[in-house]
Formats: C-alpha cells, structure tokens, sequence
C-alpha cells in the first residue's frame, strides 16, 4: 500500500521509501523530512486534480507532488 491509497484522516506507518529506481539523494531528502521506517503518516488532504498531498509527519504538514508520494511504502 502506498500513501495515496490513505483517504482523508487515514493513518499509516511507514514500511518502505521507492524501490531500486528512486534516485539516492531523493531517498536521502526525504528521509530528511521525517518519512523513516516506523514513522506515522496522517493523510491530510489531497489537491482536487490528483497534483499533490498534504501529510502530516512528526508533527509538521508537508506537501508532496503525487509521483513522489507513490513511492511511499506504508501499512496501517
């Protein structure tokens, strides 16, 4: 399950961030940003043309664009 499969509200805990094919340094960024293994995900909305997500991580609400959001292994 991905994040973009959270509706409104929903929660998640992080399992996995991308696969082989998501570049190091984005990996890296976004571990940045609090998305670590075992780190809770609340979806808080998403933007009506399916452009963006915003979540919140570790107490701060971060807006992703869906593609980057896709790579975001969660269980819930």
């Amino acid at each position: 399950m991905v994040v973009l499969d959270l509706g409104q509200g929903q929660s998640g805990c992080v399992t996995q961030l991308g696969d082989d094919s998501l570049p190091l340094a984005l990996k890296r960024r976004l571990m940045a940003l609090g998305f670590t293994r075992g780190s809770k995900i609340t979806m808080v909305r998403s933007a009506p043309l399916g452009g963006a997500v915003q979540l919140q991580v570790r107490g701060a609400n971060l807006c992703l664009n869906n593609k980057l959001a896709a790579q975001i292994q969660i269980e819930v």
